[in-house]
C-alpha cells in the first residue's frame, strides 16, 4: 500500500508540491508517489473531480489518492479520508465535492473527519496549507497501513455536487459538460454504453448553451477534415466533442 497518487491545482512554479512530497517521505520513506496532475487550472472542483475518477481506474487496488483542490481552505469544510467499497481505494482531501464521482461510482465503505492532531505534520497547523500539514501526512500514514478510523470520527454525510445525468429522449441525448482539456476537447459524462447502437456513419447536431453545430460520429480525429467537428468515445470511455 505504499503507492500514493497525488493531484492538486497548485501548479509547479512554487514549492508546494515538493514540500508535501517531503512530508510524505519523512513519514514513509518507501512511499512511491505518482503525480496525476498539478496544472489543470485553479479552483475548478468539477473538472478535478472528473480527472480524479478517470485517472483512478488505471491504478492498482489499495492506492492512496492525495487530492487537494481547496479554494475554501480554512473554512468550516471538513478535511476527510474515505475508503471505497470497490477496489479498496483511499481518498484524502477536502470535503467540498472533489470526490463526487468516486463516491458515486465506487461507493464508500468508511469515511472520517481528520481531527486527531497526532497525525498532523504540525499541531499548530497552517490555516491555508492543509495540503502539507493535514492531508499529506495522513496519506503517508495510510500508505504505511494505518486504518482511517484512527484519524477522527466517522462522517455522517459527504459533500457531492449536482450533475445532469445522461437522459435519452426520442432522438435527443442530454448530458453534462465536465471540462475542456488543453487541446480544447469538450469532455462529457456520456458513457459509451448509452449509445452502443449509434450508427458511426451518421452526423449529429451538438447543442451547447443554445449554439448548434453539426458533428460527425467517428472513431478518431483523422476521420474528419481539418477543422471539422467530431463526436467520439475517448480513452476513458466517455463521449468527447472535438475537432481535427
Amino acid at each position: 500500500m505504499d503507492l500514493i497518487a497525488f493531484l492538486t491545482d497548485w501548479g509547479l512554479s512554487s514549492y508546494y508540491v515538493s514540500v508535501c512530497k517531503s512530508v510524505i517521505k519523512k513519514i514513509n520513506k518507501n512511499a512511491d508517489i505518482i503525480d496525476i496532475t498539478h496544472s489543470a487550472g485553479h479552483f475548478n472542483i468539477k473538472k478535478y473531480a472528473s480527472l480524479i475518477f478517470r485517472a483512478s481506474r488505471d491504478f492498482e487496488e489499495g492506492t492512496v489518492f492525495l487530492c487537494v483542490v481547496d479554494p475554501t481552505v480554512g473554512s468550516p469544510r471538513n478535511p476527510i479520508a474515505l475508503k471505497t467499497s470497490k477496489y479498496n481505494y483511499y481518498f484524502v482531501g477536502p470535503d467540498n465535492g472533489l470526490f463526487t464521482f468516486v463516491i458515486q461510482e465506487y461507493g464508500v465503505e468508511e469515511s472520517v473527519e481528520l481531527s486527531d492532531k497526532r497525525f498532523f505534520y504540525k499541531t499548530d497547523y497552517s490555516s491555508t496549507f492543509h495540503g502539507r500539514d493535514i492531508f499529506a501526512p495522513v496519506a503517508a500514514y495510510i500508505s504505511k497501513g494505518i486504518t482511517i478510523d484512527h484519524f477522527g470520527p466517522k462522517t455522517e454525510k459527504l459533500t457531492t455536487f449536482d450533475m445532469q445525468k445522461p437522459v435519452i429522449e426520442d432522438n435527443k441525448v442530454i448530458c453534462d459538460y465536465l471540462y475542456s482539456d488543453d487541446f480544447g476537447n469538450i469532455e462529457t459524462n456520456l458513457s459509451s454504453n448509452y449509445l452502443e447502437n449509434l450508427d458511426l456513419s451518421k452526423k449529429v447536431t451538438v447543442e451547447i448553451n443554445g449554439t448548434k453545430n453539426v458533428a460527425r460520429v467517428v472513431k478518431n480525429y483523422a476521420e474528419v477534415k481539418k477543422g471539422e467537428l467530431l463526436l467520439h468515445v475517448d480513452s476513458s470511455g466517455f463521449y468527447e466533442i472535438s475537432a481535427n
